[in-house]
């Protein structure tokens, strides 16, 4: 819970500021250089592996205070009061310290840390619902990153991207596809392959196995999340392009 905590700031920072390297978070030159040291570190390590590149998603529990405290003009119309906003992150801390020192946070804390989360999310939401527009309403992928270093962004003109490099039959290829509902619905994460074959799980990791159907100069494959259950069709999606040889 603590790790959701964390990266609902963390895409609410995204959201507002921006997650580019030369974003300006509000601190210092350090600390920027401290993040990116990290991220050059778990890419050596993981080599290979699809990783994330946001240079926020390797700041530390306490950085995300220090960004929305030096922003809170920026944050206001989401937490209202900053007051509240700062006594319960002390209280997210307090529990992430306790099990950082290997002792079992109570049940009451446990019972707490889940009401917190459920009033940031809350907050996202009516933030949303104040500002209506069509992304207020319908699930809305935000990023889709893939293991050939492909990587397509909300803010693309178009729902259309390619791969430069060449797939093979065998090779795998793994998606990372993130996406926001502002009615906090669940989200179910996809990739048609063709009009029968779809890959549909909760989990927004999704590895694809190129196999001899696919063969073709140029093929494409519709990723994209929807919500479940609805008596209308919340779904985004975007095309990827590639060459696929035997």
């Amino acid at each position: 819970m603590i790790i959701e905590f964390e990266n609902n700031l963390r895409r609410i920072i995204c959201s507002v500021l921006g997650d580019h390297d030369d974003v300006d978070f509000g601190v210092t030159p350090e600390r920027i250089a401290t993040w990116k040291e990290k991220r050059e570190i778990e890419q050596k390590k993981k080599k290979g592996i699809l990783l994330e590149t946001r240079i926020i998603y390797y700041s530390d529990f306490y950085d995300l205070y220090k960004i929305i405290d030096k922003n809170w003009t920026s944050f206001k119309p989401i937490f209202i009061d900053k007051k509240r906003f700062e006594i319960f992150f002390n209280e997210v801390e307090n529990c992430r310290n306790t099990i950082a020192h290997g002792r079992e946070i109570l049940s009451f804390q446990n019972d707490l840390l889940k009401g917190i989360i459920g009033d940031l999310k809350n907050q996202i939401i009516n933030y949303h619902s104040n500002n209506m527009n069509p992304d207020d309403v319908f699930v809305k992928i935000l990023k889709i990153s893939d293991s050939l270093g492909n990587i397509w962004e909300s803010s693309d003109i178009t729902k259309i991207y390619s791969s430069k490099k060449v797939l093979k039959v065998g090779d795998k290829l793994e998606f990372i596809i993130e996406a926001f509902d502002p009615n906090g619905r669940e989200i179910e994460y996809f990739i048609e392959i063709n009009y029968d074959n779809t890959i549909k799980q909760k989990n927004n990791r999704i590895i694809l196995e190129i196999t001899k159907k696919m063969i073709s100069r140029s093929k494409s494959f519709t990723i994209g999340a929807c919500t479940m259950n609805e008596d209308y069709k919340n779904r985004d999606s975007v095309i990827f392009c590639c060459t696929i040889m035997p």
